[in-house]
């Protein structure tokens, strides 16, 4: 066996550790068992199998040290870019959160229409058409690229000019997560969204608007519902508006609705409210004002600048008259109650500022003399685009500071209405005319003296071969016989007999001439001819002699009836814009001639029982009434007209109104005037037919006058005064028939003028009304008493009351109708005979 392949532990210690080592001497030099284990240990360390093993692992550590040190080198420059990407990751969900809880904020308003092409502001104007639809003040549009822009986002229309970004979408807290439907147009009924994250500077950052929903049927009913209104609430509040629903509601029901009286000032003036405003070019506009009668009945609408446009509306008898190269139409509808909404449409020949004016007067004619409390009820002044109700003006309130006035003032009021139907408004004013007759005919009364009595509108242009119409509503009076005159191009001379219904004439532009009776004495007078030439001229209506013509000698009071004139050319409407209402300066009177305004009671047929085929026993009182001179004598009650007004009308009877604010009939105990009634006697005409006495509530509270007793005959009580009344009254005017009215309680609230309290002198009211009924017992003449058969009271001061004493236009009405009931009965009795 070899020696080096063996190890024996008997052998020696030396040779021992020789074998382990594998060297039995080194470099000839034996090593002894005494050597130190560090020398052998490093000899095993540096050479052997161990130190060969030591090595390659040393080498193998290298290497792997040198692969780990690469691998920690790529660690950190991927965990140094964490930062970075850290902060990018936090933003994107910070927007994603935006993005989400938009979904919990309220929507935006919505927009009319939205486009995604590029539209410049600038183009986006009113009256431009944009996605098929005509834009308009106020109107939102958006515009949303497909690729985002910094001018997308929601913009206004201005009445003129660019359009300008909407307030609520012009800052990055407005934008970020905002949403918001389409109403109109291509995307009608869609939900668009910006969903550009913070942070954002408009006009700089590029907004990027997504569609987030499309439309459906539900969303698009709602927004058919709305209309062209910004959301619903504005569409209710379009249906509770003058001319809306509630309104409507309103006046069929016959409650006060909220408005505005324009007043004229006094002197010499052309009422007048306006508002300036850009008109665009080639656009058509429409000036539209709903207004109503008050003691002015005539009404024009004007606008100037790059047009001229005129439109006169007649608000008592419902007819207009509109000229001017731009006009495009006139309309003027009845909306009921005596509402009407008046309308001249206009296309602009250039762009340019212009006054929108809405003028009131007297008779189409300016300026006038204005006796500063007179005017005309009116709810709104619009301009507006054809077929749009979006209002063009800041305001349609003609008390809104927007609007200029000149020569006028604006409050706001309320107007109690009659009850009515609208859509039947025309057909019951007719019917109502028909039956009861209406207080609208004046009458044309010829001069003192010799002359040709006559009333005309100048001026009428005429082109050859123009047809024309002329009609005039006319009843005999005094006078019986009506000429209407007009010379070349248009000459006719043709004469009218309204006692017995015929008519004559002549004249080259004549055609044809009729006379149609309409009831109740009232004839239409109609002329059809064709001019023969050009120029200007007048048709005049000239009140004739029994015989002969023009001149004749006149009595200063004769005359005949007018109710209204018409002249149409060519099929026009009709060329006069006062058709009624002759007393006016807009018709022209012949010298010497006066006219009586609303003097005559038009038609009313049942006030005649021939008119259908009936006899005297028919007659409901009615017939002895119409045209009975009446004068009015009493207290504010009868000066404010709230009960004179409506008696008058139903009656036919002529008014003069003779009462004193404030004044009692008897001697006052206070600080008052004393006999203001009494004394107004002798301003009573002397031909009165009919006088009323309202007399005692002022007696009893206001003056406290003494109450007396029966047979008392002087103005120191009560009693006295009615009984010194009746005698002063049968002085002034020996043919008036007297009737007395009891005076009403004041409402509970008053603090005197009230039926349960005693006055200085222990006198209560339901004295004082009686003291009315005994002197009416004592002298013979009828007492009609309101207090006891009109339901106006104590208990009913905030029905008729204005202030719990003075009746208002409903307590008017019942006061008037309750007078009109005993009256009938009166002339039924023959009271009213010789």
């Amino acid at each position: 066996m070899a020696e080096t392949g063996i190890y024996s532990t008997d052998l020696p210690l030396v040779a021992a550790l020789d074998e382990v080592t594998g060297n039995a001497t080194i470099d000839g030099i034996r090593r002894s068992a005494r050597q130190s284990m560090t020398d052998h240990a490093e000899q095993i360390m540096a050479d052997g199998p161990i130190a060969e093993a030591l090595a390659a692992e040393a080498a193998a550590r290298a290497i792997a040290d040198t692969a780990l040190d690469g691998r920690v080198t790529a660690v950190e420059d991927t965990v140094g870019g964490l930062p970075g990407e850290m902060d990018a990751l936090s933003d994107r969900v910070d927007a994603v959160e935006a993005l989400a809880l938009s979904g919990v904020k309220a929507p935006k308003q919505s927009v009319r229409l939205l486009v995604t092409t590029a539209t410049d502001p600038a183009t986006m104007t009113a009256g431009s058409t944009l996605d098929g639809l005509t834009l308009a003040a106020n109107d939102r549009v958006a515009r949303a690229t497909a690729a985002g822009a910094t001018a997308d986002g929601v913009y206004v229309v201005q009445a003129s000019g660019a359009a300008i970004r909407s307030t609520d979408m012009d800052a990055e807290t407005d934008l970020v997560g905002a949403r918001f439907d389409v109403d109109a147009g291509t995307h009608a009924a869609e939900t668009w969204a910006v969903s550009t994250a913070a942070p954002i500077t408009v006009g700089t950052t590029v907004l990027t608007l997504i569609k987030t929903s499309s439309a459906n049927a539900t969303t698009a009913e709602v927004q058919a519902a709305r209309g062209t209104s910004p959301n619903l609430g504005a569409r209710l509040d379009l249906l509770d508006s003058s001319s809306g629903v509630a309104s409507t509601l309103a006046q069929i029901e016959g409650l006060s609705i909220a408005t505005a009286k324009l007043t004229e000032a006094a002197g010499s003036v052309s009422p007048n409210v306006f508002r300036s405003f850009s008109l665009l070019n080639a656009t058509t506009y429409e000036h539209v004002v709903v207004a109503k009668a008050a003691e002015r009945g005539a009404l024009q609408l004007t606008v100037n600048g790059p047009v001229s446009v005129t439109g006169d509306f007649d608000l008592v008898n419902g007819t207009y008259f509109a000229t001017g190269v731009q006009l495009v139409s006139a309309a003027m509808t009845a909306i009921g109650g005596g509402w009407y909404e008046c309308k001249i449409a206009f296309l602009t020949p250039a762009a340019g500022s212009g006054n929108v004016q809405t003028r009131i007067s007297q008779g189409v004619v300016f300026p006038y003399t204005g006796d500063g409390t007179s005017g005309v009820y009116v709810r709104s002044i619009v301009l507006r685009l054809p077929n749009t109700t979006a209002n063009l003006l800041p305001s349609s309130d003609p008390t809104n500071a927007i609007f200029t006035k000149t020569n006028v003032t604006a409050a706001n009021t309320t107007t109690a209405e009659s009850r009515v139907l609208p859509p039947l408004q025309a057909q019951v004013d007719s019917i109502a005319a028909l039956t009861s007759g209406r207080l609208s005919a004046d009458k044309i009364i010829e001069q003192s003296g010799s002359g040709s009595p006559a009333v005309y509108r100048s001026n009428a242009s005429w082109a050859v071969g123009q047809t024309f119409v002329f009609e005039t509503i006319a009843k005999k009076a005094e006078r019986t016989r009506l000429n209407i005159f007009s010379q070349a191009p248009t000459n006719v001379d043709c004469t009218f007999d309204l006692l017995n219904g015929t008519c004559s004439g002549s004249g080259s532009a004549l055609n044809t001439v009729t006379i149609t009776p309409l009831g109740n004495g009232w004839y239409r007078c109609r002329i059809t001819g064709t001019a023969t030439g050009t120029g200007s001229n007048n048709f005049q209506h000239r009140v004739y002699p029994a015989a002969g013509g023009h001149p004749y000698v006149g009595d200063g009071v004769s005359g005949l009836y007018l109710q209204q004139s018409y002249l149409s050319t060519s099929g026009s409407e009709n060329r006069y814009a006062i058709s009624t209402d002759f007393s006016s300066t807009y018709w022209t009177k012949a010298a010497g001639v006066t006219v009586s305004p609303n003097s005559g009671l038009y038609l009313g047929l049942l006030s005649d029982p021939a008119n259908i085929g009936g006899s005297s026993a028919y007659d409901d009182g009615r017939a002895a009434l119409v045209g009975k001179k009446w004068t009015a004598l009493g207290t504010s009650i009868t000066v404010q007209a709230q009960y004179t007004a409506p008696l008058a009308s139903s009656t036919g009877m002529v008014l003069t109104n003779a009462g004193v604010s404030g004044a009692a009939i008897g001697v006052s105990t206070t600080a008052y005037p004393s006999t203001g009634i009494y004394d107004a006697i002798a301003t009573i005409p002397t031909d009165s037919e009919i006088v009323t006495l309202e007399a005692g509530i002022n007696d009893f509270w206001a003056q406290e006058v003494i109450l007396g007793a029966l047979n008392d005959t002087t103005t120191a009580t009560f009693y006295g005064a009615l009984w010194a009344a009746v005698v002063a009254i049968r002085a002034r005017a020996p043919s008036a028939k007297i009737i007395f009215f009891t005076p009403y309680s004041g409402g509970s609230a008053h603090a005197s003028a009230r039926i349960m309290r005693a006055n200085s002198h222990g006198n209560t009211l339901d004295q004082f009304q009686k003291a009315v009924r005994d002197v009416a017992n004592l002298t013979g003449y009828p007492c009609i008493d309101i207090a006891g058969k009109s339901g106006i009271g104590y208990f009913t001061g905030l029905l008729y009351m204005s202030d719990n004493l003075h009746i208002n236009a409903t307590g008017g009405t019942r006061y008037a109708n309750c007078a009109l009931d005993d009256l009938r009965k009166l002339s039924r009795a023959g009271f009213f005979g010789t």
